[in-house]
């Protein structure tokens, strides 16, 4: 790119032989066409065109429930343009080919508060999880009453997350345990995140999945 303000073409805009002339502000500029790519579509394109509609199918079953509110608190915590692009920077190599989903590392939450220390899965069938966790309350991105919440997506509905309905849970209890619904499920993505007791500030979301026998 060459600037053009001691040159006769200073203050010209248009094309000119492979070059286009523009004027930003009270300079003229002047850069080489981009040449015509003779293969649009190579791999790394092509795959990048097949995570996209998968990451945008799923954000759109976000929009009208409780995980629009998290994602939207994540952007302006990261101070990204909106929820709709922290998830798609978030999880855009999640997706791919043929439906194909990489739920285990799905990023459904984040945010400034903690997760507890050594949480995991302690019991779980097709009807209910319980988890355990060790309490790490006492600071101001960890407090003992957090919410525990649960995301869930299920292999009948495979971008369809939502926010399972459970008795309340906190951070200072160390436990909690969420009720499955009935259904022709076979396999259901668990993401379990906390939130701050005014809604206001959410965690990240640890993965967990339960398979009926």
């Amino acid at each position: 790119m060459a600037t053009l303000n001691d040159s006769l073409l200073s203050g010209a805009s248009g094309k000119l032989d492979g070059y286009v002339i523009y004027r930003v502000g009270k300079k003229t500029y002047m850069r080489k066409l981009a040449e015509n790519v003779s293969n649009p579509r190579t791999d790394g394109q092509t795959m990048q065109r097949a995570k996209l509609p998968g990451a945008q199918t799923m954000y759109r079953a976000m929009r009208d429930g409780m995980l629009k509110d998290v994602l939207d608190v994540a952007a302006r915590e990261e101070e990204r343009r909106s929820g709709y692009h922290w998830f798609l920077h978030a999880n855009m190599n999640v997706f791919g080919k043929e439906h194909y989903i990489d739920y285990s590392r799905l990023e459904l939450t984040a945010g400034s508060l903690q997760l507890p220390f050594e949480m995991k899965m302690i019991e779980g069938d097709e009807t209910y999880a319980l988890f355990s966790w060790i309490d790490n309350s006492g600071s101001v991105t960890a407090q003992a009453t957090d919410r525990l919440l649960v995301a869930a997506i299920f292999d009948d509905e495979p971008y369809s997350p939502v926010v399972l309905e459970m008795d309340r849970s906190c951070r200072g209890d160390g436990a909690g345990v969420v009720n499955l619904p009935e259904g022709t499920w076979k396999t259901v993505h668990l993401y379990c995140f906390f939130a701050s007791e005014t809604e206001r500030r959410y965690s990240p979301c640890r993965y967990f999945s339960i398979s009926k026998s």
